[in-house]
């Protein structure tokens, strides 16, 4: 018999009674309660948990301290340690007697039980009856949707695939969040509390093709609640009419759906491996929007691939349409994005190559990139560090130094990586504007958040730099001098003991920056 609610009451109850027996002296008790409410000798486990979660569970009870391999798992285990310590609590409390107490108050619980064999039936009536507040994700009512119609229209033929899927997704999922959480290796735009199963669902459907089934893709401001209603729902009761090719649809689609999930977790764990990886997400921080373009192109194997007449992989072009038009112009292109992902499954990696390329060359052509970098603020912009790193990378080709590795990049990034300002933020306390070649301290404040007058540094040298004259911060051995990267040094060497860093010099170092991240990102290689 399979529970359809009340899993994490059994999960929890089960626990209690094992560590509630694991502290009774008494033999004969403890192997009664055991038979009868754990695991009799005979017919074997009393309550089993779902899955790969099972073995997990097995473990635990029977105090073999498993290794989490999950969110679930982990949650699991603390609650586990929990209960084990209020139990040793209560047998400090009241002894032996007082545990025997509690042993026949919980295994003489009432339990009310109602049941169906029909698990299509027993999913929707779950549905129905859980008002308490907490919706259920779109995922998990999609499951139950697809066990439905497997259920009513397939004889349950596709049940335990389904579920086989789905348990697959959500381990995917759970290891994503994981990932994303490490200190080190945050990803902003996962590591948030309201991203969920049912953004992957929907980059899912950004990234489908139905088109064999007859089934269409709609519009990408879709929300996860209309690829139930609008997509999924349709889909289904076009095709159920036909069992074969409702078998075909949902077996494609869940399948298709359990790898998607775990593409996109192989893309994140890929970033404690590579470099390329790790600038992406978690320096450069990619846009959602390319979320579904870049999980499918890795799903086809095509990330790592290179187009003609371009030695540059799938995988960097994408890192430049990010840098160039999402994070640079700070414009969000979704409809254009949506067509070459929708499209994508008719064509090959030249064609998406050809379209990315014609996409930087519309949202932002190189003219218009060395303008914003040269002649406006880009302090906030999300392309700062990412771009001031390609800096290091060049200073230090210049200087035959070794480039920065992965772990490198990770520890300055887990000690605090920041972006410092050479002439300070405000013309306040002592600075004087005028000193350093501006008219005045609001023309200052027109240039002072300019490209050239950014470095990357250290947060615990930046927080050193406080209150210190551009000269200090270039000549003292614990400020600049101080850093390990090679960029600052470089600057700290152009103008110690030279005419100050100015104005003039700011606006030099922004075109030259300019100059070289347009000859790092180009649209196209001649």
């Amino acid at each position: 018999m399979c529970v359809v609610d009340g899993q994490q009451r059994l999960t929890t109850l089960t626990m209690l009674m094992d560590a509630l027996i694991d502290v009774v002296e008494d033999e004969g008790i403890k192997q009664y309660y055991r038979n009868t409410f754990i695991h009799h000798p005979v017919t074997g486990a009393k309550f089993r948990v779902l899955g790969s979660n099972e073995a997990f569970f097995r473990d635990l009870l029977d105090d073999k301290y498993p290794t989490p391999e999950s969110d679930g798992q982990e949650r699991m285990r603390k609650a586990y340690d929990r209960i084990r310590l209020r139990v040793k609590a209560l047998l400090d409390k009241g002894g032996q007697d007082y545990i025997k107490e509690w042993l026949f108050c919980v295994s003489n619980m009432e339990v009310l039980q109602f049941v169906e064999p029909n698990e299509g039936k027993a999913i929707r009536m779950f549905q129905s009856v859980n008002d308490r507040g907490v919706p259920l994700a779109k995922m998990d009512i999609v499951k139950s949707l697809l066990v439905y119609h497997s259920n009513r229209y397939l004889q349950g033929e596709l049940d335990a695939f389904i579920s086989e899927q789905f348990g697959r997704a959500f381990r995917s999922f759970s290891r994503i969040k994981r990932l994303a959480a490490e200190e080190g290796y945050k990803i902003r735009q996962i590591d948030r509390k309201d991203f969920g199963e049912d953004d992957v669902l929907r980059y899912h459907y950004l990234s489908f093709s139905g088109d064999s089934f007859g089934v269409v893709v709609g519009n990408f401001w879709v929300t996860s609640e209309e690829v139930l209603q609008s997509f999924l729902k349709p889909a289904l009761q076009k095709l159920r009419a036909e069992p074969d090719r409702l078998k075909a649809f949902i077996s494609f689609y869940v399948l298709d759906l359990a790898k998607f999930f775990s593409a996109f977790e192989e893309l994140i764990a890929a970033t404690r491996t590579d470099k390329q990886a790790y600038l992406l997400w978690v320096i450069q921080d990619l846009s959602t929007t390319l979320y579904p373009l870049v999980i499918r192109l890795h799903l086809n194997g095509w990330l790592g691939q290179v187009g003609n007449g371009d030695p540059r992989t799938l995988m960097e072009i994408v890192e430049m349409t990010d840098l160039r038009v999402f994070k640079i112009r700070g414009t969000n292109p979704q409809a254009e994005i949506f067509r070459i992902t929708r499209d994508l499954h008719h064509h090959n990696v030249d064609w998406v190559l050809q379209q990315l390329q014609a996409f930087c060359a519309w949202g932002m052509p190189d003219a218009m990139m060395v303008s914003r970098l040269s002649d406006e603020d880009v302090y906030r912009n999300p392309a700062v560090q990412r771009m001031l790193l390609e800096e290091e990378v060049k200073v230090r080709a210049s200087l035959n130094v070794p480039g920065l590795d992965l772990s490198e990049i990770k520890n300055l990034v887990g000690n605090g990586l920041t972006v410092e300002h050479i002439l300070p933020q405000d013309s306040g306390n002592s600075f004087n504007p005028m000193a350093y070649g501006f008219a005045t301290s609001e023309e200052y404040m027109q240039y002072v958040h300019r490209l050239g007058n950014l470095v990357l540094l250290e947060s615990g040298i930046n927080s050193a730099c406080k209150n210190h004259a551009v000269e200090a911060k270039m000549s003292r051995p614990n400020l600049y001098l101080a850093s390990s990267l090679r960029a600052v040094k470089a600057v700290a060497a152009q103008f110690a003991g030279n005419a100050p860093f100015g104005k003039s010099a700011l606006l030099n170092r922004s075109k030259k920056l300019a100059e070289m991240m347009v000859e790092r990102w180009p649209i196209r290689y001649q």
